[in-house]
């Protein structure tokens, strides 16, 4: 038995290590040419001050954001080579033959790429939304900026019957053109402008908003009157992750914790989350997609690829993978035009892509 258990395991080290390696590689080539598309794509941009250095600088800061996107085309199309070559070998063969089953064939290609979607997620959750940050406050700032280096682009908050528009966001995380108004009753009680606001921190791990250069118009039944003050505090519910830059770039750009935050608030004001609830279970069920697209893998391998070529199975993998990703791109929208709920939406593609490789697998 435990001859048995070795020969097992090493079985399990060979296949995973094949198709990790395949999935490197495949990683790398896909992410060689995405970046020199992006490159290209970003010396096109004729806005008057972004160079090509700030070009070159935008693709650098997206490259762990190309990274996390890539992974799990990278992860089929890599378990479709590495088991292809081992099928070419007739490695495969000799493995069933000597009483291997499709269920351990599977386990053993499938655990080398938990792992890489394992790392992906702390890379897509930690790294990638740091350089996205970097390059998309960078390239707003050229395209939308001023010349104290303020990001220029209106965004709206509402917090019960105060509705807050940002004017737009400084490097140290200030916001500027703060304009308020309050409506109590269906009337507008109160208007508000500020120069900035900066975020005070306290000692149990809150804080509050700090306005500069306030004038505050109150209307009453008795009239209006016009205060001004240097200094107002805004205390508020809201994160100050809200209050940033990030609002302003697209929901799959962003951290599990940042999603997090805008259903939260969403939710909590009465607003459709739905975009960012699509986008955080995109994300979440990554690892199940990528899983399931490596039993299509093996599918294939062992069934109508077996003694197909590399072109072959790189065409084969390259057109499935663009077929996942239209799946996911159409379900996404729909979730948003039809009320579909998000979990369900981004599920879809999943149980797609899980029933394809059973039903394929038990033809083999």
């Amino acid at each position: 038995m435990r001859g048995v258990t070795l020969t097992g395991m090493r079985v399990d080290r060979y296949i995973g290590t094949m198709v990790l390696k395949s999935a490197v590689a495949v990683l790398a080539c896909l992410l060689v040419l995405v970046t020199l598309f992006t490159l290209v794509d970003e010396f096109r941009d004729i806005t008057p001050g972004y160079t090509k250095g700030h070009a070159a600088m935008y693709v650098l800061y997206t490259l762990p954001r190309q990274l996390y996107d890539l992974v799990p085309y990278a992860a089929f199309i890599g378990a479709l080579v590495g088991l292809g070559v081992l099928a070419s070998r007739t490695e495969l063969t000799v493995f069933r033959a000597a009483g291997v089953s499709m269920a351990r064939l599977f386990v053993s290609a499938a655990v080398p790429m938990l792992l890489l979607v394992g790392a992906n997620q702390i890379l897509g959750e930690f790294v990638a939304p740091v350089g996205e940050t970097a390059a998309s406050s960078m390239k707003l700032r050229v395209q939308r900026g001023d010349e104290a280096g303020h990001i220029i682009s209106s965004h709206w908050y509402r917090e019960g019957p105060l509705y807050t528009e940002i004017g737009g966001y400084a490097q140290e995380g200030e916001l500027v053109a703060i304009r308020q108004y309050q409506v109590d009753a269906g009337r507008l009680s109160l208007s508000r402008y500020a120069d900035r606001a900066v975020f005070v921190a306290d000692d149990q791990g809150g804080g509050h908003w700090l306005l500069e250069g306030v004038v505050e118009t109150r209307i009453g039944a008795e009239g209006t009157s016009v205060h001004r003050y240097d200094e107002l505090p805004w205390r508020s519910e809201t994160e100050p992750e809200l209050l940033s830059a990030k609002a302003l770039f697209d929901p799959a750009k962003l951290s599990f914790a940042d999603l997090h935050f805008q259903i939260r608030y969403m939710q909590r004001e009465g607003l459709d989350p739905t975009r960012y609830q699509v986008a955080f279970w995109s994300k979440a069920l990554q690892p199940v997609a990528v899983v399931g697209l490596v039993l299509v893998a093996l599918a294939f391998v062992a069934g109508p690829l077996r003694e197909a070529g590399l072109g072959a199975r790189l065409g084969v993998g390259i057109a499935v993978g663009l077929a996942f990703k239209y799946l996911v791109d159409v379900f996404g929208p729909m979730a948003v035009v039809f009320a579909i709920p998000p979990w369900l939406a981004m599920s879809i593609p999943v149980v797609v892509c899980w029933f394809a490789g059973v039903l394929l697998v038990r033809r083999v």
